[in-house]
């Protein structure tokens, strides 16, 4: 071979080379593009939805986390997972093939190509994009929702489908999907039927017969519109739709837990609810105001008030008791995942505090975010709040602030006049100086009457300090052994309320009614002349009552003066104490100053003795009712209290692991749901608390937030048609429903948004739609292929909630007091021993007659007839109701006294009406009932019930037809 020759071979050689390495270079340039996009569209999910799960920073079961390459090449307890460009040495690849990961028991394994797309992806060096960490929460799996769920999508600009001759948006999306499955809307409801619908959905009422004759015999094509239009200015429709938002805040009137006290100004956030909605108040200005009202410029009382919903729920009180600081921050605990729960599902559709312990286990919410909610909220505590604007507030603190020195002045004054009551010297009880049987440390006394005070008239008088709920008792009897077993023998108040027992008068026990157990010294003292008992506390009367003698008395008798033993009640480490001292005053002129500081003994007198000379040392009475003057006009300045909460700031709030108070982790920082599209926030762990609620709240109403006009519109459409086209209202997230009708939400929710978020558009939307309007006729055909109607091929008949059915009964009744906002009306008793004791009482007054809304709703006291139907327990969130069908609804029906009541009631209404003629008093009474005439077949056996049985009888009977309770 030449020279020549040589060359050239090489040449092509180099060339060959060359040409050789610039495709290896091409192709792994190519690579370069290529494997990201291969990594996301087909790495990632594997990963994400098989793996994830399990091998996860907070679970790394194993010590495996595969979120990140650094941690996947690692690997865990048993070798590296992932081996770039050897398959046969990455564990991942060998258990995802052999089939035991994921492990069996999740009953999902990968598919084969799943796993060849592993081998390629290892093989080619298992490239991960630098910085790419995944999460469990990216991809919806059939196992959890991932950040791609339906609900955290942003709510889509939807445009309703063209069918000729549909007016309505609604009905157009509707009617598609209807004739897609072969079906088609029912015929359109009479109009009598279409009102008494319409009046029970919006104001929760029956109609009347004289609306029913307007309506059906109005000409006019608008007059649908026009009912509607008044329906809607009514004051009554804040009432009934405000009772669907109690149910869904979980509001009520009481505390709940054992001791259940009353919340006795809880009635101000009802009202506030009842007039915002009568108001059409913008739905994002509802939103805003129930987070953070009292922060929201300007402030006002509406405001105020509004962030009653924060407290709406039940609270353990055990937070304010003298438990360890460890209880304390677990009781605290509890409450703010109350509240979580109730902000995240009452506005988002959010499980939100399922997150307290771990990362959700089936939405896209990281614990993280669970302490970031918290961050928000945690300077928010049960407890009334002043109805104070700031410029109120500078107004009364000028008019008071002179009053409250004043007062300190006297208060202090008092004290350095009576020093002696607050400690009493042990040598005093050894040397008897304090009357027999004296324990200072324990309250109680019991002593000898002296012959002179045998029998009336008598008057005793006392100083008692307080601080547990015992009763205090001047007990006089006949006879009394002197032993232990004299505590048990004879009945004390229990609540911290003087009280007198006379032995052998009736009423054995009078009950001063005032509440003694502020700590402070009061003097006490009971007058009694044979037939009058007088109770004083400091020389104020209190209690006026005659008795009467039942039987004699013995030969000598004891008298028993002070509390009941701490021990005997559970109040540990409370000190009662009882000072006693001799009579100065004469009958109706009772001491109004502390003890004399001489020997102290059992102030007994005869009323027929001559009062002893004034001692020296007592506050004059003048000067003590200068004080409850003063006190009394500094309570009239005072502002009203709404149950709204207090406010505090609040310190770091720590992620606690596993929900544990004693494993704190990193600082949560106040923050929105993180995997929710809305504006974004985040403020320092200083920031002031009303800015974080403010801040959050304006999260939740921003416009870009896909859930809150979502949740809202579906709550809107479930009230009016017995479902929503999401069946679980308050969750919208993988274990809730899915929407029948997705298209139609987003429509709506949408719809609800442009029109500046008015409630009341979204209603006449609604209602004027075919499909509200449609006949409730069953059709065989349709319930075979769409048995539980979401597809709305008719009207479902419903039945009416429990408050609806008592408010029916009195409207038609004639007896329903229409009295709106105030104080809600108390339906039972209250005894108080240490907790709560409800017991119901049922009366025929105005004050019971009013709507079941005004009914105090507390947690103990509920009503057995309103139980029956289903009335939600208050201390829960009701958003859907239950409708169970049991004997008890029929015996509640026929047996409960307020309907037997109101049957009589119905049937004094209709006589006066119809007049005598039993035939017209039956017509009468089924307009007032049933919203129509007897149908044929009916009026015979009517007529006939009504002769034989009476007209009560029959009205009795017509309250406790299906017809009566639902809405056709």
């Amino acid at each position: 071979m030449g020279v020549e020759a040589a060359m050239v071979l090489i040449l092509l050689k180099c060339l060959s080379s060359f040409v050789l390495g610039l495709g290896l270079l091409i192709g792994q340039a190519a690579w370069l593009f290529v494997a990201p996009a291969e990594f996301e569209r087909t790495i990632a999910p594997i990963l994400i939805r098989n793996c994830l799960g399990c091998h996860n920073p907070s679970e790394a079961s194993g010590g495996l986390d595969l979120t990140r390459s650094e941690t996947a090449r690692k690997g865990g307890e048993t070798g590296p997972a992932l081996v770039p460009a050897r398959p046969a040495d990455s564990l991942l690849l060998e258990r995802a093939a052999e089939g035991s990961m994921p492990p069996r028991k999740l009953n999902q394994r990968l598919k084969a190509d799943e796993v060849a797309a592993l081998k390629r992806w290892i093989e080619a060096g298992a490239d991960w994009p630098s910085g790419r960490v995944l999460s469990v929460f990216e991809l919806t799996t059939d196992k959890r929702a991932g950040t791609d769920w339906w609900s955290l999508q942003p709510v889509a600009s939807v445009t309703p489908p063209a069918l000729s001759g549909v007016e309505n948006p609604i009905d157009a999306f509707l009617l598609n999907i209807l004739r897609q499955r072969g079906l088609d809307m029912s015929p359109a409801a009479d109009r009598a039927v279409l009102l008494r619908r319409a009046k029970f959905d919006l104001l929760g009422l029956p109609p009347t017969p004289e609306e029913i004759a307007d309506f059906v015999n109005d000409p006019d094509p608008n007059a649908y519109a026009r009912l509607l239009d008044r329906l809607l200015a009514s004051p009554h429709y804040g009432e009934r739709w405000g009772r669907h938002w109690l149910d869904v805040v979980r509001y009520g009137e009481s505390d709940g837990f054992e001791n259940d006290r009353l919340r006795d100004h809880a009635w101000r956030y009802r009202d506030y609810v009842v007039r915002s909605l009568n108001a059409d108040k913008p739905y994002d200005r509802f939103v805003l105001e129930q987070l953070a009202g009292d922060v929201l410029e300007p402030i006002t009382h509406e405001g105020i008030t509004a962030t009653g919903f924060l407290v709406a729920g039940p609270w353990d009180e055990i937070q304010n008791v003298a438990v360890s600081k460890l209880e304390k921050q677990r009781a605290h605990e509890e409450q703010m995942e109350e509240i979580l729960a109730a902000v995240g599902q009452t506005f988002l559709g959010m499980t939100v505090h399922c997150a307290r312990c771990h990362d959700h286990k089936f939405d896209p919410v990281p614990q993280a975010d669970y302490y970031r909610l918290k961050a928000v909220f945690d300077g928010v505590d049960h407890g009334n709040m002043p109805l104070q604007t700031p410029a109120e507030k500078q107004t009364h603190d000028e008019l008071v602030g002179p009053l409250q020195k004043r007062i300190a002045e006297l208060k202090a004054h008092l004290a350095a006049e009576t020093p002696n009551l607050d400690k009493v010297d042990e040598s005093h009880l050894a040397e008897g100086k304090f009357g027999r049987g004296l324990d200072a440390r324990k309250g109680h006394v019991v002593t000898r009457l002296s012959p002179t005070v045998q029998q009336p008239p008598f008057a005793v008088e006392c100083w008692a300090r307080l601080e547990s709920k015992a009763g205090f008792n001047i007990l006089v009897a006949s006879s009394l052994k002197e032993s232990s077993e004299h505590w048990e023998i004879y009945s004390y108040a229990g609540s911290g309320e003087f009280s007198a027992y006379l032995p052998g008068y009736a009423p054995a026990e009078i009950k001063s009614g005032v509440d003694i157990t502020d700590n402070v010294w009061r003097h006490l003292a009971m007058t009694f002349d044979g037939q009058r008992v007088r109770l004083f506390i400091d020389a104020r009367l209190v209690k006026e009552q005659e008795v009467v003698r039942q039987r004699a008395g013995g030969e000598s008798g004891l008298l028993w003066i002070g509390a009941y033993p701490p021990q005997k009640i559970g109040c540990a480490g409370c000190i009662d104490e009882v000072c006693l001292f001799r009579g100065v005053r004469e009958f109706d002129a009772l001491p109004a100053g502390p003890a004399v500081k001489d020997e102290q003994t059992v102030a007994l007198w005869s009323l027929d003795e001559p009062a002893p000379a004034r001692q020296p040392g007592r506050l004059a009475f003048e000067q003590q009712a200068t004080l409850r003057r003063l006190e009394a006009e500094a309570a009239r300045l005072a502002p009203p209290l709404a149950y709204s909460g207090v406010r505090r700031q609040p310190g770091p709030v720590h992620v606690l692991l596993r929900g544990d108070v004693q494993k704190p982790a990193e600082v949560a920082l106040p923050a929105g749901l993180s995997h929710v599209r809305a504006r974004r926030f985040e403020l320092p762990s200083e920031a002031p608390e009303g800015l974080r609620r403010l801040k959050f709240a304006e999260w939740v109403v921003d416009p870009n937030n896909p859930l809150t006009a979502r949740v809202m519109v579906n709550r809107l459409w479930q009230q009016h048609f017995g479902q929503g086209l999401v069946e679980t209202p308050s969750d919208f997230g993988f274990n809730g429903g899915r929407p029948s009708h997705p298209e139609l939400l987003d429509w709506l929710a949408g719809e609800f948004m442009a029109s500046g978020w008015s409630v009341k558009h979204m209603h006449r939307l609604i209602m004027t739609s075919a499909a509200y309007r449609q006949a409730s006729t069953f059709d065989p055909r349709a319930a075979r292929i769409d048995a539980d109607n979401r597809l709305l091929w008719r009207f479902s008949p419903r039945r009416l909630e429990a408050e609806i059915v008592r408010d029916a009964m009195l409207a038609v009744g004639g007896n329903l007091n229409r009295q709106m906002e105030g104080p809600s009306f108390k339906p039972f008793t209250i005894t108080v021993h240490n907790h709560n004791f409800y017991h119901l009482l049922d009366l025929d007054a105005p004050e019971f007659n009013r709507r079941s809304l005004y009914r105090m709703n507390v947690n103990t006291g509920r009503s057995p007839f309103m139980d029956a139907l289903d009335c939600p327990a208050p201390s829960l969130s009701a958003p859907k109701r239950r409708h169970t069908t049991t004997p008890l609804h029929a015996l509640a029906l026929m047996n409960d006294p307020f309907v037997l009541r109101q049957a009589e009631k119905f049937a004094q209404r209709v006589e006066r009406e119809a007049g005598g003629r039993v035939e017209e008093q039956v017509e009468r009474a089924c307009w007032l009932a049933l919203g129509r005439l007897p149908r044929e077949g009916e009026k015979d056996g009517l007529v006939r019930h009504a002769r034989e049985q009476g007209l009560a009888s029959l009205c009795w009977v017509l309250l406790n037809l299906s017809e009566f309770v639902q809405v056709t």
